[in-house]
């Protein structure tokens, strides 16, 4: 990142911290506490695991359990079939599994519905944020990039902008029939799917005639109502809004009980959902000491508050794996230390700002230790400061 992006993304995390001390809820403590016994109780549960895939497939929901990256891809395509254009929702877990690439290179056409995502797929820019992936860029430089793939003037005007993609998102909306999403919670007791979004395209991505989920098994709540709860706590860390603009819960195809109380399915779209069910090593983690990296609701608030990311932004990163956990996960995933886990300063904001306290720190310190010396290590932390401080410094005098 350049200086300008560096500004462009200390400014967008500083207005979510400023709706944060606006908003923040009165129960917020206890919900926390709630959330993370929730997850301490889910994440590793193969039992509660079993007990949603079978509710959900009781409920007519196709559901595959896949180890890897390539074996989820392998499912995606034979569930896609014939069709060549595919509309689909941001979602951290198809960035893990390189879902779109993937399908490209199989000669289709994948089209990101969230209006930053597009943005970030147009311009083939790195994410900055989970829930912001362009908050690094100014409106004037995505109207550049934007101008010439178009190929029509934009005004560099976040309106003018917005405006533009979401054409281009609608046309490609209404043309295609299979709509691929993530999910923030899949529920035990229920057999239900809980995605939540601001901008209303997932509404419309899930009512194509197929609709592909893609999620991991970590995602696993035992209900509605521990999910929501979860939800109330992702959204105020994301973006310091008590709850998102929607919050949608699927729990099977579209059917209707109106002529005799008889169920007839398919009645309106989606009449066919797929639900893929991503390990990735996470059974791995969860056995080797590394459960609590799997407790993450995917808020982003680590990286608002890190120094190190609000000094180099998104080179404190692995791809979309970002700051200190995404690097960790890499590392863990990949099965060797990435060099970029020593730019980490071990301050342990993140754990601070962690709805979790999720000791990142820590980790970090367990799967470095073995590296370089404490001389080189302590050499690199001292410059690491003074980047930081002086950029601190220069953006004062601007």
């Amino acid at each position: 990142m350049n200086y300008g992006e560096i500004k462009a993304l200390r400014k967008a995390f500083n207005s979510v911290k400023e709706r944060q001390g606006l908003n923040l809820p009165g129960n917020f403590a206890e919900r926390k506490t709630r959330l993370k016994a929730v997850r301490e109780f889910c994440v590793g549960n193969e039992e509660l695991l079993a007990q949603a895939i079978e509710k959900l497939k009781k409920n007519g929901i196709k559901v595959h359990l896949v180890k890897e990256k390539k074996e989820a891809i392998t499912v995606i395509l034979s569930e896609i079939g014939q069709e060549k254009l595919i509309v689909k929702s941001k979602s951290n877990v198809t960035k893990e599994i390189e879902l779109t690439k993937a399908l490209e290179k199989e000669g289709l056409t994948v089209v990101e519905t969230d209006i930053g995502d597009r943005i970030l797929q147009i311009l083939d820019a790195k994410p900055s944020h989970p829930t912001g992936p362009v908050t690094h860029l100014s409106a004037k430089d995505i109207a550049k990039g934007l101008s010439k793939y178009y190929d029509t003037p934009i005004k560099g005007d976040p309106e003018d902008i917005v405006k533009i993609v979401r054409e281009d998102v609608i046309s490609n909306l209404d043309k295609a029939k299979i709509g691929i999403t993530g999910a923030n919670a899949i529920t035990a007791e229920e057999g239900s799917i809980v995605i939540t979004h601001n901008e209303g395209n997932i509404y419309e991505v899930m009512r194509k005639e197929k609709h592909i989920v893609v999620t991991s098994i970590d995602k696993i709540y035992p209900d509605i109502e521990s999910a929501v709860s979860m939800l109330k706590v992702l959204s105020y860390n994301a973006t310091g809004s008590i709850i998102p603009s929607f919050v949608e819960i699927i729990t099977g195809v579209s059917k209707t009980a109106d002529v005799e109380k008889k169920f007839i399915k398919g009645v309106h779209s989606p009449s066919d959902i797929t639900l893929i069910l991503v390990d990735n090593k996470r059974s791995e983690l969860a056995r080797n000491g590394f459960k609590e990296l799997l407790y993450c609701v995917g808020c982003g608030n680590c990286l608002l508050f890190c120094p190190m990311y609000n000094t180099i932004g998104n080179e404190f990163a692995r791809d979309s794996h970002l700051g200190g956990k995404g690097i960790v996960y890499y590392s863990l995933y990949n099965g060797e230390k990435d060099e970029k886990l020593e730019f980490c300063l071990t301050c342990g904001r993140c754990r601070q700002n962690c709805p979790l306290e999720l000791d990142i720190p820590a980790m970090i310190r367990k799967i470095r230790s073995s590296g370089m010396s404490s001389e080189m290590y302590y050499f690199l932390k001292s410059h690491i400061i003074w980047a930081y401080y002086q950029l601190v410094l220069k953006s004062k005098n601007h």
